[in-house]
């Protein structure tokens, strides 16, 4: 177990002023030369964490393997695709999250109440990995990643994330700044179901022959509320 202090993730989960959050978010140069994004870094771990895991590879930009060959899913976030073929940015998340993790020790914390692995076994977690500078402090990977356009948040379930607004707020400042994925992003109108987790292209998308009654909705606004790109008609 471990100490908490006001920066824990569900204190500052509804206390995030995005305007703090617009101007180029690096500053902060570790040993190898990589700049985590401040706006990812807490002063403390959460109230409760496992003791540390040692990374020994990394698969993409969501997923690495621990010593103990688990692999862990990073929870709250979606990098892009690297197979079969590699998406825009995919190479680039896979980057960030080996300069931040790859042959070091990272903690893991859990949502409350939430399921600690997923339907392929692997573990979803929250990451946590120090910060090697004089000033100190923790980065969370999951956020890491969101606030530098290289994840869109992601959050299947029907509970909110303790850190979602945050989250959304991160994803918000790094579209605004056109960063990392979003270098290209142009608002459109997309189409949604009333309870739907996802939004989608048009009305040929296959997974909306049985939908009746869909929502238009810009597509900046589907993405502020939470909600994802259906993967089948936004490949």
């Amino acid at each position: 177990m471990g100490n908490c202090t006001t920066t824990c993730l569900s204190k500052l989960a509804d206390t995030v002023n995005l305007d703090n959050l617009l101007p180029p978010l690096g500053g902060i140069k570790t040993e190898s030369g990589h700049t985590p994004p401040k706006s990812a870094i807490y002063q403390a771990l959460p109230s409760e964490y496992e003791q540390p895991h040692h990374v020994i590879k990394v698969y993409d930009g969501d997923t690495l393997t621990l010593q103990n060959k688990s692999r862990v899913r990073l929870v709250g976030i979606d990098t892009p695709e690297i197979n079969p073929k590699p998406q825009p940015f995919a190479q680039e998340a896979k980057q960030f999250l080996s300069d931040s993790c790859l042959g070091k020790d990272i903690y893991l914390s859990y949502e409350p109440g939430g399921d600690k692995t997923d339907h392929y076994g692997r573990i979803v977690a929250w990451v946590w990995v120090r910060v090697p500078t004089a000033e100190g402090g923790y980065l969370n990977v999951n956020e890491g990643l969101v606030a530098e356009g290289l994840a869109s948040f992601y959050n299947p379930g029907t509970s909110a994330h303790q850190n979602q607004n945050k989250m959304l707020a991160l994803q918000k400042a790094a579209r605004l700044r056109k960063a990392g994925k979003w270098v290209d992003f142009q608002d459109s109108q997309v189409l949604k179901t009333r309870n739907g987790r996802c939004y989608h292209c048009d009305r040929g998308c296959t997974h909306l022959k049985r939908s009746k009654n869909l929502i238009p909705i810009k597509q900046s606004e589907a993405l502020d509320k939470g909600l994802s790109a259906c993967r089948g008609c936004h490949e």
